[in-house]
């Protein structure tokens, strides 16, 4: 068998056997309610909350910013739009950075049971 096609051969098994992982994975929603199940559970309803005051208050100051008669009270409603964007996202990368980490907790953990696995092999 030639070099080439024992390196397709192995692309094609390690393709399989990641098309397999990828499908174990928890989609978008679960992750999102995993979330909830951790140690940080009160500061993810904490934040969730602050998201919900960000984006009631980033809508309510642009509408008073397009409704505004005085170059005064755009710049003031602007500015209040602009810090509850500001904050509404920072808020939020916050929250997928731990569905990240909840996901490279599940990694490692699966990576430590394979090692397990592969060291129970080796003694026997």
């Amino acid at each position: 068998m030639k070099i080439d096609e024992r390196i397709k051969k192995e692309l094609e098994s390690e393709s399989e056997q990641l098309d397999k992982i990828l499908a174990q994975e928890p989609g978008l929603f679960n992750q999102v309610t995993s979330i909830f199940k951790g140690s940080l559970k009160g500061w993810v309803i904490m934040v969730n909350i602050a998201v919900m005051i960000f984006t009631v208050l980033m809508f309510w100051s642009g509408y008073e910013f397009f409704m505004a008669s005085s170059t005064d009270d755009r710049i003031f409603w602007g500015v209040i739009a602009l810090a509850a964007i500001k904050g509404q996202v920072s808020l939020k990368e916050w929250l997928f950075s731990e569905m990240r980490r909840n996901s490279l907790m599940r990694e490692i953990k699966r990576l430590e049971l394979s090692i397990e696995h592969l060291e129970q092999k080796i003694e026997t």
